[in-house]
């Protein structure tokens, strides 16, 4: 194998595929990255046997096709700290010479056919959405995803997509995040209209999650879906990303949204954000509690602790019902406002032991369990 690379284009194919592989696994092989050059293009492999991609760089003139498998991290920093702006791999037995213009680097290899099977993109697609769409879904729910690695389905966002409707739902048991819109095309049988409307449903992992946002260039692309019993396969131009789905059964999140709020703030999502930063400057580390006070006048957002000292800050905002008192984590108030993308928030509300409703167009949902401040 004989290829010469744009260093730039490689560079950004290694960083995205170097996300896949494990810091630490037992098998050595799961540390390299597959390389297989053909028809003046350069496939760039990885996997950690749970979540794979097959990236495309087509910044390459293939000299001599061929596949090697080279160390991910070693391959990762000789090209980030190469300064030219083609590089040259060459494979020569079990080693690989990668050379510059003042350089030459010669890196021991191993078989590439001791490396698990990535599988590319086949067969037609279940759905396609806009990759700007993709992402802002994503980054509305995933943040929302517990992080225990225990908590099985809940380590997960679900995806479930039906006609042309397309909704996203995470939770850890305290917080529900909910961002749903509409595709360019309903769901179809691999690329064949259906007459009777068919629900795809996964619970993808956050990694997966994670990469698909990186996978995204043009906001513009669309972004092709083929949904397994058991994996998800995400295609765009030049990446295939593969990963299992979770397991479990993801627990039924429309009984957690309040259905009967008697009251409710509106107010501009930049200035209520960050009363509720503002306030939680000085609320204690163990209390996880900012105290939100509501009248028609207005709020007043209330942190405090034995040790710092207290926060009060004076927000006016439209209130409509009864007046209460309600204690909330702000570090999950201040993360859920940071992804609503509406100029204005609205705070819906029942009990001040019922949870909080936020909601951002007619698109977006946050639910939020109330803390206890005595």
């Amino acid at each position: 194998m004989k290829v010469i690379c744009n260093r730039g284009a490689l560079l950004e194919a290694l960083l995205l595929t170097g996300n896949v592989i494990a810091a630490r696994t037992p098998k050595p092989v799961l540390q390299c990255v597959k390389l297989t050059a053909e028809n003046n293009s350069l496939t760039i492999a990885s996997t950690d046997l749970e979540v794979s991609i097959r990236y495309m760089d087509n910044q390459v003139q293939v000299e001599e096709p061929g596949e090697v498998l080279m160390p991910a991290d070693r391959l990762l920093a000789i090209v980030r700290e190469s300064a030219e702006d083609t590089l040259a791999i060459e494979v020569n037995g079990e080693s690989a010479t990668i050379r510059g213009q003042d350089s030459l680097f010669k890196v021991f290899t191993q078989p590439a056919s001791d490396f698990p099977v990535v599988p590319g993109f086949e067969g037609t697609v279940d759905f396609k959405i806009a990759g700007g769409q993709l992402k802002q879904y994503i980054g509305q729910t995933l943040f929302a995803a517990a992080k225990e690695p225990s908590r099985f389905a809940f380590n997960g966002v679900l995806l479930s997509v039906m006609g042309k409707k397309i909704n996203l739902v995470s939770t850890d048991g305290r917080r529900l995040a909910q961002a749903k819109g509409e595709l360019a095309e309903a769901v179809t049988s691999r690329g064949e209209k259906q007459a009777k409307e068919k629900e795809l449903r996964a619970i993808v992992p956050a990694k997966a999650l994670q990469l698909m946002e990186k996978l995204i260039d043009d906001p513009e692309e669309l972004v092709g879906f083929q949904i397994e019993e058991n994996k998800i396969v995400v295609h765009t131009s030049n990446a295939t990303l593969t990963s299992n789905l979770l397991e479990g059964q993801f627990p039924p999140y429309e009984d957690v949204i309040p259905k009967d709020c008697d009251r409710k703030m509106t107010a501009a999502t930049a200035d209520f954000l960050s009363a509720v930063k503002r306030s939680a400057l000085l609320a204690a580390d163990d209390s996880k509690g900012v105290r939100l006070a509501f009248t028609k006048k207005g709020l007043v957002v209330n942190g405090r602790s034995q040790e710092a000292g207290e926060a009060t800050v004076d927000f006016p905002c439209k209130f409509e019902g009864a007046d209460i008192e309600i204690g909330f984590n702000p570090a999950f108030l201040v993360e859920g406002l940071r992804v609503v993308d509406t100029e204005e928030v609205t705070l819906e509300l029942t009990a001040p032991n019922r949870p909080g409703l936020v909601r951002a167009g007619a698109n977006f949902l946050y639910v939020i369990m109330p803390v206890s401040l005595s």
